[in-house]
């Protein structure tokens, strides 16, 4: 059974993705313009491949949130709370270069936002009952 801090993870963890999303959807337009510039191009097809590639960065982001939580939640894997540790402090890293250099904005404020919620997310994963149960071998798990 999972312990309180997992649980609160699991309710966490999710909470900050869905931020990141809605700080994705509120930046849609200007992700979609730094993609085209990216481009170099201008036109339908330059348009619609910025859109395609910033609809294929959501979806990776989607997935590889999805795997770190199973790999942590649900496959107890406690050596993947370091990797979440290190991608928060990019995130983090990214907020402050985002809000000094392009200055204040709703999707700025919200990607912040998510930064903070996975950062207690991240921090619940080393109270005493979570360090616990990564060390608890479940049944059909083989010890290293």
């Amino acid at each position: 059974m999972k312990p309180s801090s997992i649980k609160l993870f699991d309710v966490l963890f999710p909470i900050a993705t869905l931020l990141v999303f809605a700080s994705a959807v509120l930046s849609f337009t200007g992700l979609q313009e730094q993609a085209l510039a990216g481009f170099g191009g201008e036109g339908e097809g330059a348009r619609g491949m910025a859109i395609w590639m910033v609809t294929a960065s959501i979806f990776i982001f989607l997935l590889l949130a999805s795997i770190l939580w199973a790999t942590i939640s649900l496959l107890r894997m406690g050596v993947m709370r370091y990797v979440l540790v290190l991608v928060v402090l990019y995130a983090l890293f990214q907020n402050y270069r985002e809000l000094t250099v392009l200055g204040p904005s709703a999707g700025a404020w919200v990607d912040l936002a998510a930064s903070l919620v996975a950062g207690a997310a991240v921090a619940i994963l080393f109270r005493r009952d979570a360090k616990a149960w990564f060390a608890e071998n479940p049944d059909g798990r083989a010890t290293p």
